[in-house]
């Protein structure tokens, strides 16, 4: 039997953007093992949103085009990922809201045949609700990001058309929403 390489590279991608908000998480997903590039890239790039623009479409892009073969597919694919881990972001103002949300995100995938895809990302969020809720950290943009991605990538993972377009509309929903109750500097 051969192991699926796609929960692996997501807890690597997962610690990765954890890694870079707390710098412990990263020696323990390499042990991990071997490393599926799609969902690696994907997640690598969101980590380093916030410091290299343009990285987290350009994961996701690269992931959709990895992990699906149809033009319109590969499409879907990098709205959701670059989506999911927009909402995560936006979320991440205060103390759980990040961890709850990638919780309701991951809950559908988790009854699912492949529920390992959306266990480990959220296993790797609520490694550190704790601090998060005891506000002695956050997850910080790359780990949101990447959080967000390794979500979205578990769900291109999973699902075929449809499911991409209907995680497509609540990532944009979900997004439109965020952007709207987001408190403005008033001036």
């Amino acid at each position: 039997m051969v192991a699926n390489p796609v929960p692996r590279s997501l807890a690597l991608g997962v610690s990765y953007g954890l890694s870079r908000a707390f710098g412990r998480a990263l020696p323990g997903a390499l042990a991990a093992g071997a490393v599926d590039p799609a969902a690696g890239v994907a997640v690598a790039g969101a980590a380093l949103a916030p410091r290299v623009p343009g990285a987290l479409v350009a994961g996701a892009v690269v992931a959709g085009v990895l992990m699906k073969r149809r033009p319109l597919d590969r499409a879907l694919a990098a709205v959701v990922i670059v989506g999911a881990a927009h909402c995560v972001r936006l979320v991440d103002r205060r103390p759980g809201q990040a961890v709850l949300t990638a919780a309701a995100f991951a809950a559908p995938g988790l009854a699912r045949r492949q529920g390992a895809l959306a266990a480990v990302p959220l296993g790797a969020s609520c490694a550190v609700v704790v601090d998060d809720l005891a506000e002695e950290t956050t997850l910080g943009a790359s780990g949101a990001y990447a959080l967000g991605a390794a979500l979205g990538a578990a769900v291109v993972a999973t699902n075929g058309r449809l499911g991409l377009a209907a995680h497509a509309l609540g990532v944009a929903a979900g997004t439109a929403y965020g952007e709207w109750a987001a408190p403005h500097p008033h001036g």
